[in-house]
């Protein structure tokens, strides 16, 4: 097995590793009714579900964010030199 190979199998257990442990806090801040914990619980498993399982969706989200605000590089540039 060459390192990529480890490499890979690795990310994939830390990833099912981090969704278990974010998936227990999860229930135990349900249980005890703490909603803050509990909402910052869910915005982890959301980053983890976005941005570790699939990363080329960071790419994706700036160019739609990008789009939205009507910011390209040409004014981005403008904005930050004049």
């Amino acid at each position: 097995m060459s390192l990529s190979g480890l490499y890979t199998w690795f990310s994939q257990e830390v990833k099912w590793a981090l969704f278990i442990i974010l998936l227990i806090l999860l229930i135990v801040t349900a249980f005890k009714r703490a909603w803050i914990a509990m909402v910052g619980v869910l915005v982890g498993m959301a980053f983890i579900g976005m941005f570790i399982v699939k990363p080329d969706l960071i790419i994706t989200l700036a160019q739609w964010l990008t789009g939205k605000l009507g910011m390209g590089f040409v004014h981005t540039a403008t904005i930050l030199f004049f």
